[in-house]
């Protein structure tokens, strides 16, 4: 193929774009590739056999069940597809089939899967917060809450596959500015945006419901959550509208590929930012190494010291007591953290 001179062409708010959106989805990708094995890393730990080894680490968390482990490799996996694929689909457009204009019109599967893949991340994700929250709900909310929310994730999901499937048909770029693909494109990112904002609003209001002045562990502890709780909907939901925005006003080029791609990077690093933040969380209620339970706990150890001919058996005893007058808020900021952990949904209910 013969050199076609560049003078005149500008790609910057088409292909341009959409190169700058994987490159930043890369820069996501590798904060997941870390966040991940600082998570199997740190959490996926023998549990402790003796109160020695709880107390030589303060990050000594019950083993997470193996579907959340396997939850976890599942999620990654998915994202690691989406960024190979994405770099796949640029690749095409940008080196393979350099100065080939007529190619830069062509709509290659490459380049559309990631949105399926994408949809599908967030599918995952949302449910599963959707899920947490339910189970650190009581009454009626308990049962409303996913039954308004499965709907609109699953709606989310489905809108992205109609696109990417109905864009597959007519594979000209010409097609993504139709009015259907345009409505549906909008209506998949407006309803993500959505449930980002209530699961972020819903996590805050159960948070803001345990906090309890006359217990300032506890309150540092779903403080420490609420920070956390605003930035898992923040950045999904704000990145969404942003596409929306740029959507409507350049709908006559990609410039919204440059903040739509590192969407499924954000998402992956949202859940696993919610797993890895425990350690965070735990320094806030100090050296004691666990949550109280207004009990009264006391240990005896008896330690044999072999250098003498006579063995010396020393009487370690030691004994805590802790009293608190709500001790339920405590119960629910361990269930905030670990909420699947015996297998079945934790519910504490907040005294008035």
């Amino acid at each position: 193929m013969s050199a076609i001179g560049a003078a005149g062409v500008d790609l910057g708010l088409y292909h341009g774009a959409t190169l700058a959106g994987i490159l930043g989805s890369l820069v996501l990708y590798g904060a997941s590739i870390l966040q991940t094995f600082i998570y199997y890393l740190r959490w996926v730990q023998r549990r402790p056999t003796s109160w020695l080894q709880s107390a030589e680490s303060e990050t000594s968390y019950p083993d997470d069940r193996a579907w959340k482990k396997l939850f976890v490799a599942i999620v990654f996996l998915l994202e690691t597809v989406h960024s190979f694929l994405a770099c796949a689909g640029i690749w095409n457009y940008l080196v393979q089939y350099f100065g080939d204009f007529a190619n830069l019109t062509v709509l290659h599967p490459t380049i559309l899967v990631p949105i399926v893949f994408s949809s599908i991340v967030a599918f995952v994700v949302q449910t599963y917060f959707v899920w947490r929250i339910r189970c650190l709900s009581t009454g009626h909310f308990k049962q409303i809450f996913p039954a308004v929310m499965m709907p609109l994730v699953i709606t989310q999901l489905a809108l992205g596959c109609y696109y990417v499937a109905n864009a597959l048909m007519t594979p000209t770029i010409t097609v993504l500015y139709g009015p259907l693909l345009t409505k549906v494109g909008d209506a998949s990112l407006g309803i993500a945006a959505v449930i980002d904002t209530i699961i972020a609003t819903a996590m805050l209001v159960l948070l803001g419901k345990g906090r309890n002045q006359s217990n300032k562990h506890t309150d540092r502890i779903l403080f420490r959550w609420t920070l956390i709780s605003i930035h898992t909907g923040f950045w999904t939901a704000s990145f969404a509208v942003l596409t929306v925005v740029l959507h409507a006003l350049y709908p006559s080029n990609l410039l919204l590929t440059a903040v739509y791609f590192p969407i499924c990077e954000l998402y992956c690093n949202t859940l696993l930012a919610n797993f890895n933040a425990r350690s965070w969380v735990r320094q806030a209620h100090g050296s004691s190494g666990a949550l109280t339970t207004g009990m009264i706990v006391s240990r005896s150890y008896h330690v044999s010291l072999p250098f003498s001919p006579l063995a010396v058996k020393l009487n370690i005893s030691t004994e805590s007591s802790t009293r608190m007058n709500s001790a339920s808020r405590e119960l629910f900021a361990f269930n905030f953290a670990f909420p699947f952990h015996s297998g079945t949904c934790h519910s504490s209910q907040f005294p008035e």
